[in-house]
């Protein structure tokens, strides 16, 4: 496939001084969002974003600055700075009062630092959002910086950090960006951690801040109902008294990686997990330069092609990989590369080398034939139609996108630019080609086993890099040609005649066999439909054996209809096949005109495999490596497997599920999916721009494809959730591999009713502010702190997570346990408006719906099946909550967190070699559990 990249954007533009400079461009066509881009007096770039039905509205500012400017005695200084912005400000001095208002009001906030940018954003409901701009527009005039919480906020670093210390991403990106020439900061350590961040950072912090948080170096995204003249002054208001001062920003050398003559790099990196995989980088041509016409993606859609002749399905042919993607990347105007990431068999870590002979082999048959202009076209056709048809997107992902696209494009550009190609350019096409070669690559091995001379630090990972010529290089650099490989042919699915139709909605189907909504969209008015059927089948969950044979059913569908299957997708079109416990979840959408192409292409290959012996054996040795890994996961991931198991009947451990899935045969496999649809229920929705006749349609395709017999309900997988007994509170320990602690409080508040649900909701709602400031800002716990309530089938917990490198399990829980006895407090002096002001946070949320006909018909779906087809489930919950009474809520708070009576679990892990003592009581064994709660 064609890599998406993480573009880290950042880039100088000039200060216009002009005040409004004014473009429009509507996000859908027919639709009452407008833009408007301008240029605050001080230098600070502007996108604004009108739209009367977004639901909440949300502000993002992006500051030119990252990790690749970081001081050399103080790697981590930009990403520290942006944990601090967080800490108060002169007008709101209190710390973690800004996450409350949030909280408070239906919001939530976050921000990231990447190597030449650093984003701050937020959402909030409507009538909160200028008291929010207020407290955020504060972060960029008057931060305190605040001595007694800069060492405390050195330990949040820390904790980052040590979360992904065993990340094997993190480690192989840290590893790679060190084989770059020496002193170019692209090999900065750029998280930061307690030794580089040691002793006093007010200086350097100070420093950081006024050399580069000035609003010539920022940009600001905001979106709203509000009208657009009102958004427009609000934008002034709160942002053009932000400092303006001249920001010269550090030019860096693009050439991070210097190319070799007559050899290749090969750096080979142990990972913690058992993966394998191969990435060949090269350094490439400056792509900014070439934003309209984006030959990276271009390159990288002919070289990821997974259609018929593609390079992906020979490697595949051979028995080497399991998938490929290429594109391009920038972390930086001027530094910038193009990649090729390939998921390995065991049979291609072997042969690697065999891999790298086909590639370039491949990249020299491109370069030969050159590029077809009618790639360029359907690339440009696609890019069109999906901008035109776009979904409306809202919240503080959107606007942190547009404010990180701000960095890279003008503010003439920004609305357009990033999503079309708007000119063909073959000769840049066939520069970046030109720098895919040997000598200019550095090819990545990672794998579990791999041979290794050095360490780098911080991460203490283990890599090995050395230079390869003689034979194995002039193979590369003269491959032979590639057999039965080819460039990507024209693809005639591209829906060029698109248009809208008019239904009304009904139920097309309500009887033994299925039942199956339909909804017309009246809202996005797009061409588009989506399609999600829950196919119902006993045979899934019956044994371990059967859910893993249902597995592999499920990786070998998406393998053997890769190739059927691929040049629809690229036309707009998507299917997903997955397995649950009730059975398998079929889900289709996209453009109208050809859905009914994939509709008949995936059904009636469903009872179908067809793969190969090799293709088998590759892809069950991948889900092998996959379930062995899941025990070097996260200690709250661990913690999270271990709450399953003890509190749902019918979960299969990972040594049931492994010892069942070695066991089993392609033969088995092709049977089981003969006789899967023997007997089976339909659950359906079908949304957007189609009809009655055309839903009914495709129901009736796919229960010909399966030609099953009806499912009675009692034959239907029922999950059954335990129930702990009143005044029981369980403790459960085991070590996990991690370097982490973790725990994972489950506290069991009852059965599932709309008074519970909306109870549970707003309490969680009071308390999450404060179990973050009080475990994380305060305490220092760890990086990970979450509180929230959960329904699991129809019962609801009410849950605490911790992760931490600094604090044992059963320190933690003495910590937890305090602060739910301190609850009482927090509810006693909670005002009349505090909880209105939750009331109508709960409320916002829920009266949002999704902003694409995939992302309603996913909630419709929902309904459907969660709620038993009450589609009116949302309503109800919101006047639920309008129901609350203070005082009824603080009482089953009361019952939830200090009554000895509910029952509670509480589970525990510890790191890797803990030394912290484990107290009598705690069992180790889920079976423990069981015999328990069966008294």
């Amino acid at each position: 496939m064609n890599r998406i990249p993480k573009y880290i954007k950042t880039g100088l533009l000039l200060v216009l001084w002009i005040v409004f400079l004014i473009s429009s461009a509507e996000a859908v066509k027919g639709d009452k969002r407008k833009t408007l881009t301008l240029s605050l007096e001080n230098g600070l770039d502007v996108l604004l974003v009108s739209d009367p039905d977004v639901h909440r509205s949300a502000a993002a500012l992006s500051v030119g600055t990252g990790y690749l400017y970081d001081p050399k005695d103080k790697a981590g200084l930009a990403h520290y700075l942006e944990h601090m912005l967080f800490l108060g400000t002169k007008k709101y001095p209190e710390v973690g009062s800004y996450k409350k208002f949030l909280d408070s009001h239906s919001g939530g906030s976050n921000a990231y630092t990447s190597g030449n940018m650093t984003n701050y954003f937020f959402q909030v409901s409507h009538d909160g959002f200028n008291e929010a701009l207020d407290r955020f527009s504060d972060f960029f005039k008057a931060p305190l910086f605040d001595k007694t919480y800069a060492e405390r906020e050195v330990k949040a670093v820390n904790n980052e950090h040590e979360k992904n210390k065993l990340n094997d991403g993190w480690r192989g990106n840290y590893i790679a960006g060190r084989m770059s020439e020496p002193g170019h900061p692209i090999a900065n350590f750029g998280t930061g951690n307690q030794e580089t961040l040691s002793g006093d950072n007010q200086p350097a912090l100070l420093e950081f801040y006024k050399k580069y948080y000035a609003a010539p170096n920022m940009k600001l995204s905001l979106i709203s109902s509000m009208p657009m003249e009102v958004l427009s002054s609000v934008a002034q208001k709160y942002f053009s008294d932000i400092p303006t001062r001249p920001v010269n920003i550090p030019k860096l050398s693009p050439e991070f990686r210097k190319p070799l003559k007559g050899e290749y790099r090969l750096l080979k990196v142990k990972t913690i997990k058992d993966v394998r995989s191969l990435e060949i980088d090269f350094p490439t041509i400056r792509l900014k330069n070439h934003q309209a016409s984006k030959p990276a993606s271009i390159v990288g859609s002919v070289l990821g092609y997974e259609g018929k002749g593609s390079l992906l399905s020979k490697l595949k042919e051979e028995g080497l990989v399991l998938s490929l993607s290429a594109g391009g990347g920038s972390s930086h105007p001027d530094i910038n590369s193009f990649g090729i990431n390939i998921s390995l068999t065991e049979k291609g870590l072997k042969e690697y080398e065999r891999i790298l002979e086909l590639i370039f082999s491949y990249i020299n048959m491109v370069r030969e034939h050159g590029f077809e202009e009618y790639t360029f076209k359907e690339t440009q056709a696609m890019a069109q139609i999906n901008f035109d048809w776009k979904n409306p997107d809202e919240g503080m992902g959107f606007v942190a996108g547009k404010a990180a696209l701000m960095q890279d494009y003008s503010l003439s550009d920004v609305e357009t630019l990033p999503y079309l190609f708007t000119e063909y350019e073959p000769s840049a096409y066939k520069a970046v080609l030109e720098t895919l070669t040997p000598e200019n690559s550095m090819v990545v091995l990672s794998h579990n086993l791999a041979e290794t001379d050095s360490t780098v630090p911080y991460y203490d990972a283990e890599y090995s890099l050395k230079k390869v010529g003689g034979k194995s290089f002039s193979k590369l650099s003269n491959p032979g040609k590639v057999e039965g490989a080819f460039y990507p042919l024209k693809n005639d699915f591209i829906p060029y005649n698109l248009s809208l139709v008019e239904e009304n909605p009904h139920l097309v189907q309500d009887d033994e066999r299925a039942k199956v909504w339909f909804k017309y969209d009246h809202r996005f008015k797009q061409p588009k439909v989506a399609l999600t059927f829950r196919i119902e089948t006993p045979k899934v969950y019956r044994s371990a054996k059967n859910l893993e044979l249902a597995k592999l059913y499920e990786a070998m569908m998406q393998e053997g209809l890769n190739e059927l299957v691929y040049p629809i997708q690229m036309a707009g079109l998507s299917y997903g096949l997955s397995i649950q416990k009730k059975g398998v979840l079929l889900s289709l959408g996209g453009y109208s005109e050809r859905i009914g192409d994939l509709i008949k292409l995936v059904t009636k290959n469903l009872k179908e495999v067809k793969v190969d012996e090799q293709k088998f054996a590759d892809i069950k040795e991948a889900m092998i490596r996959g379930l062995k890994n899941k025990k070097l996961g996260q200690a709250y991931s661990r913690g999270g497997y271990y709450n399953y198991l003890m509190l749902l009947q019918d979960q299969y451990t990972e040594e049931e599920k492994l010892a069942a899935l070695t066991s089993i045969t392609l033969s088995d496999v092709k049977a089981f999916a003969k006789t899967l649809y023997d007997k089976v229920y339909i659950t359906g929705m079908v949304h957007g721009n189609w009809s009655d006749e055309k839903a009914q349609q495709s129901v009736d395709i796919l229960l010909t494809a399966l030609g099953s017999k009806p499912l009675p309900e009692s034959e239907r997988f029922d999950q059954v959730v335990e129930v702990m007994p009143e005044g029981e509170r369980f403790r459960f320990s085991r070590e996990v591999a991690d370097n982490n602690n973790s725990l994972a409080y489950a506290i069991q508040v009852g059965e599932k009713d709309l008074s519970t649900l909306a109870q549970t909701s707003i309490i969680a709602s009071i308390v999450e502010s404060d179990f973050y400031t009080q475990m994380r800002t305060n305490q220092q716990l760890g990086y990970i702190v979450w509180s929230f309530h959960q329904r699991i089938e129809d019962r609801i917990f009410f849950r605490l997570v911790i992760q931490s490198s600094t604090h044992g399990p059963f320190e933690m829980s003495k910590r937890v346990n305090a602060w739910l006895a301190s609850t009482e407090k927090l509810f006693s002096n909670l005002t009349d408006q505090e909880f209105a002001r939750h009331q109508q946070s709960l409320i916002v949320a829920l009266e949002k719906e999704g902003d694409s006909i995939g992302a309603v018909a996913g909630s419709l779906y929902s309904l459907a099946t969660d709620e038993k087809g009450d589609f009116s489930f949302k309503k109800k919950m919101i006047q639920a909550i309008r129901d609350l009474k203070k005082t009824e809520v603080a009482q089953t708070a009361g019952k939830v967190f200090r009554d000895p009576g509910t029952p509670r679990l509480e589970i525990l892990m510890r790191a890797k070699g803990s030394q912290e003592e484990v107290p009598e009581g705690v069992i180790a064994e889920v079976g423990q559990f069981k015999n328990r709660i069966k008294q």
